[in-house]
């Protein structure tokens, strides 16, 4: 169990991690309100996905160039720089949110803004955090980075949700009850903000000599010469496009199918990260290489099994414990690419490398959220989240079971310690 938690005996590293927690609980409660926010208002499941859709193209477009200025620049100071800006659109919103002027759209437009900052926040943290730590303690790292969202999805959606839920009965407006949601998740980011001010980043190899499109072309290629970040970042977008983005289906779950209201939707989050958590301990338990393909294999069939099984229930209390499960098993997939690309990637493209899988970890879930909304729309949400889950075991047992780049691991692994030996 101490392992787990090794790398918070590294001051640094401690600090990122406690204001990092403190942020994402904010978000998320901000990202529970913004889609009940979306459908209170509006009452369409299409907008939905326009919301995912809109904070697809500014991620798609901008997170690689992230990457590129993330291997250049001080990810510290650019990290404060972007949580300033996210405070600015978020106090924007609540503003908006408590004047009782906030639509559909402006929580729209809102996202769209937020998405674009976040295309230069991910890249940065991902390259950031390795280096508060020692290599001994790079998988704890990666584990409790990897933990952070899911645990504050345990509690945050709920408490968002009985908030909201409070502030909508107290004023009879969904409109103030997001406004006030939107003032805690900036509150929240202002104290990451001050936290990582105390952090002192040590020296770190940075590309040099080049414009930042010459090392964007450089980490595609360099991705293209290492199959292995093929394989692991494939498998991140399979299971983020087909599997994770069906937490947009929760709105419509909660208000059409197990007739509940905020509050039981941030429950439904809460389960989802309780699961989640669950998943990381087991993850962060057989980070062998021996053991990764039986992680990422029972991970994705897990997660494919039991969205299915979610969509067939009519019980809300049964559907909590789905989730449960469901969450575990998408949680599993997602430590097992972590550490293995954070382990494997050289420190000169760690920025890029880690920039593209962000990209696909945040990106590629609203296409997904746009493809599980439209089918909501034309036939119901109980469908959509079944054909996620048969595509998720479609790929697990079509291809992922059978790859021979997992066999690979324990190899490349083995000799990426040898290089940073040498050095």
């Amino acid at each position: 169990m101490a392992g787990r938690f090794s790398a918070l005996r590294h001051r640094d590293f401690r600090l990122y991690w406690v204001g990092f927690v403190i942020a994402v609980s904010g978000q998320q409660m901000q990202w529970m309100i913004e889609g009940w926010l979306i459908y209170q208002l509006s009452g369409s499941a299409v907008l939905l996905g326009v919301n995912g859709i809109a904070q697809f193209i500014p991620a798609t477009a901008l997170t690689l160039f992230g990457g590129a200025l993330a291997d250049k620049f001080d990810q510290r100071k650019l990290l404060i720089t972007v949580q300033v800006l996210f405070i600015v659109v978020l106090g924007t919103l609540s503003g908006l949110g408590i004047a009782g002027m906030l639509t559909a759209w402006h929580v729209i437009a809102g996202g769209f803004v937020l998405s674009a900052i976040g295309s230069f926040e991910g890249p940065a943290r991902q390259a950031m955090f390795p280096h508060l730590v020692n290599r001994e303690s790079m998988p704890s790292a990666v584990g409790l980075n990897a933990m952070i969202h899911p645990a504050t999805r345990v509690g945050s959606p709920v408490v968002g949700g009985l908030v909201s839920e409070f502030v909508f009965d107290t004023s009879g407006s969904a409109s103030v009850a997001g406004g006030v949601v939107f003032a805690v998740t900036a509150a929240a980011v202002a104290v990451y903000a001050a936290l990582l001010w105390r952090v002192h980043l040590p020296a770190v190899v940075r590309a040099r000599g080049r414009s930042v499109l010459a090392d964007m072309a450089a980490a595609l290629g360099y991705i293209r010469r290492e199959r292995i970040f093929v394989f692991l970042i494939g498998t991140a977008y399979w299971n983020m496009a087909f599997g994770v983005a069906l937490s947009v289906l929760y709105p419509i779950f909660a208000k059409d199918v197990l007739g509940v209201g905020p509050d039981g939707l941030g429950y439904m989050w809460g389960a989802t990260g309780i699961g989640s958590v669950a998943g990381v301990f087991i993850a962060s338990s057989l980070t062998a290489p021996s053991q990764q393909r039986a992680l990422f294999t029972a991970g994705a069939v897990t997660m494919g099994v039991f969205a299915i099984a979610f969509a067939l229930s009519e019980w809300y209390w049964v559907s909590l414990g789905l989730l449960f499960a469901y969450g575990a098993g998408a949680s599993m997939v997602n430590v097992a690419v972590q550490t293995n690309l954070q382990m494997l990637v050289a420190n000169e493209f760690r920025g890029r490398v880690m920039g593209i899988w962000s990209m696909v970890h945040t990106s590629v879930r609203p296409v997904g959220e746009l493809q599980f909304a439209g089918i909501a729309a034309l036939v119901s949400a109980p469908v959509a989240a079944i054909v996620g889950g048969i595509a998720v075991l479609a790929y697990t047992l079509g291809y992922l079971s059978r790859s021979g780049q997992v066999r690979r691991l324990q190899d490349l692994r083995a000799g990426s310690i040898q290089r940073e030996e040498e050095r």
